[in-house]
């Protein structure tokens, strides 16, 4: 029996499933993450495995042109979990679906197959939107969602006494964009360098009016509101206190959630307060909401390096 491949990555392969991997179907069906994130599929048996097979993947494979493909490491041939694109009548896209042995969990092999298949479900078969289904409780499974493009969109039933997350792409890349345009504002508006004024009742414009700003640097944390945060700041900047200062983000670290989201901004700052030169470096962790379409900042909490 000729076995179609689907496709390879630097580690694995991906491979149609045939009959004679009914042994390994009984033994990844039957795992407790399974079990409990899927369900009992009542295969306990290799006789009820190769029924599975030919009634779930290889009967996909003629009605579709695509099902549940096996994934072997390269480098021994060893089948450690499936992954592929399903046809639900239960939903209105196709959508991925994707299992591992507990010992070949959290090496990276479920991201780098699952996004080998989303290409492959685009570039290949020109299906232009996959979705994913996922257990509430399944939080490794949620987080790979995201990362290979996929966001949660609404909760759903499957079946009459099966709720479960519904992920759809969502754009995410204009979201960034947006984000990081934000995120650079915030830190220009305390820029004074080659004559500038800064203006940094400004921030109004950038948070939510219950914004909020915390200084953890110190052993007891100093919060802010608008208000609070911005006189203070607009005083030193503009006095002769504070000068030929500038703060900028190094390196990000952004998570989107639907219309939350998350930054985590190493910056870098120097200046000149109260005539001695500094130069430092931070962390700010930054909250953001999206109202009406457009993205705002709701907390920035900051740690200085000492």
């Amino acid at each position: 029996m000729k076995i179609k491949k689907i496709l390879e990555t630097e580690r694995l392969i991906l491979r149609e499933l045939n009959t004679n991997d009914a042994e390994f179907i009984l033994k990844l069906l039957n795992t407790p993450s399974w079990l409990k994130f899927i369900g009992d599929k009542k295969v306990h048996t290799i006789k009820d495995a190769e029924n599975y097979l030919e009634k779930g993947p290889i009967d996909s494979y003629k009605k579709n042109g695509f099902g549940l493909w096996l994934i072997l490491l390269k480098k021994n041939n060893t089948a450690i979990g499936i992954c592929g694109l399903i046809n639900r009548e239960s939903l209105d896209d196709v959508d991925i679906g994707f299992a591992l042995l507990p010992e070949h969990e959290k090496l990276g092999y479920g991201f780098e197959v699952a996004s080998a298949t989303m290409n492959y479900a685009r570039n290949v078969l020109r299906i232009n939107k996959i979705v994913a289904i996922t257990d509430p409780k399944n939080i490794a499974s949620i987080k790979l969602l995201n990362k290979i493009g996929l966001q949660f969109e609404k909760t759903i039933k499957v079946a009459e006494h099966d709720t479960t997350l519904l992920f759809s792409p969502m754009n995410v890349m204009n979201d960034k964009t947006e984000i990081d345009k934000l995120t650079t504002r915030f830190y220009s508006l305390f820029t004074n360098t080659n004559g500038v004024t800064p203006n940094v009742e400004d921030i109004k414009d950038i948070f939510i009016s219950k914004g909020t700003l915390i200084n953890n640097t110190g052993d007891t944390p100093e919060v802010f509101n608008l208000k609070e945060f911005i006189e203070p700041r607009q005083k030193i900047l503009t006095d002769g206190t504070l000068t030929n200062f500038i703060e900028k983000e190094i390196i990000d670290k952004t998570e989107i959630f639907g219309n939350i989201a998350q930054r985590f901004s190493l910056y870098e700052k120097s200046g000149k307060l109260n005539g001695e030169n500094f130069e430092t470096k931070g962390m700010k962790t930054i909250q953001f909401v999206k109202i009406n379409k457009e993205w705002k900042m709701s907390s920035v909490a900051w740690y200085d390096e000492k």
